[in-house]
């Protein structure tokens, strides 16, 4: 099949979503909601306040500030990108939270329940049954629009800032500039979503080994922390200073590196949910 067909195939897929009766029921239209959503749900103020605070301390890096003094425009700038990055590291930080919450239940409650087997005798192949499973439960998440807004914004101001206004004048300072600032929007794009997608993978990944869904719960809590510390922007910072590389290069670190080492995850973590998906319907 070639690559123009499976594009089509996928968007019909997708547009077909409101039908397929897998998505409805992660949606929560039919059936039991999820238990596990539900009670986290209820604590969802708290979850919120937590998000601020954090939100707060991350949304504001200090490598943005960098040469700050040397370029009041710049500084300009930076401090417009304060306010919608705090709103984007909030939303980002509630997403992560919940997002486990709706996809590790997924697969260990089908196994538990014993009727994962039922759902691979429909016409559905594995792959759209873990992803029309995914879709449903992160569409419950109310953070959708104004993570697209805040990402977008948050990318173009960042590629604008770098290349127009820091970009000095001779030609190939500001094309070195461009495609800096191009490389460094692309990270602060993409980041916020493969923060929230591994979350989401990691719980969907855990259910196809634990059968409990509170130690899947449990254990992509564990898994979420420990990257987010891992990946903190302040770490690839001092990697990259220990590098020897100039400013701009500190700062595509510090944004770029952890959407790359997030983007990674994810794909690793899809090909284990779908290989792991496969051996549950054969045994």
């Amino acid at each position: 099949m070639s690559s123009l067909a499976r594009l089509r195939n996928g968007w019909r897929w997708v547009r077909s979503l409101n039908e397929n009766p897998i998505y409805l029921r992660e949606k929560g239209d039919w059936g039991n909601p999820n238990p596990f959503y539900e009670t986290l749900r209820r604590y969802s103020p708290f979850v919120v306040m937590a998000a601020i605070l954090f939100g707060l301390c991350a949304g504001a890096n200090p490598v943005l500030l960098g040469g700050a003094e040397e370029n009041e425009a710049f500084f300009i700038f930076m401090c417009v990108l304060c306010l919608p990055g705090a709103l984007l590291s909030m939303l980002t930080i509630y997403g992560s939270f919940m997002a486990p919450a709706l996809t590790a239940p997924t697969i260990s409650m089908e196994m538990d329940r014993g009727t994962w087997d039922i759902l691979r005798l429909t016409p559905h192949s594995t792959s759209s049954i873990l992803l029309a499973k995914l879709f449903g439960g992160l569409s419950r998440l109310p953070i959708w629009r104004v993570m697209a807004i805040l990402s977008v914004f948050q990318a173009l101001m960042l590629f604008c800032t770098l290349s127009f206004v820091d970009g000095g004048t001779a030609p190939s300072a500001s094309l070195s500039a461009g495609v800096s600032g191009f490389f460094i929007g692309l990270g602060a794009l993409i980041r916020p979503w493969v923060e929230v997608l591994f979350a989401a993978f990691t719980g969907m990944y855990l259910s196809t080994w634990v059968r409990s869904s509170t130690y899947a719960l449990a254990g992509s809590y564990t898994i979420v922390v420990l990257m987010k510390v891992f990946s903190n922007s302040g770490i690839w910072l001092g990697i990259w200073s220990l590098l020897g590389v100039d400013d701009n290069g500190m700062l595509t670190g510090s944004i770029l590196s952890p959407a790359i080492v997030y983007g990674t995850a994810v794909l690793f973590l899809w090909w284990g949910i779908v290989r792991q998906a496969n051996k549950l319907s054969v045994t």
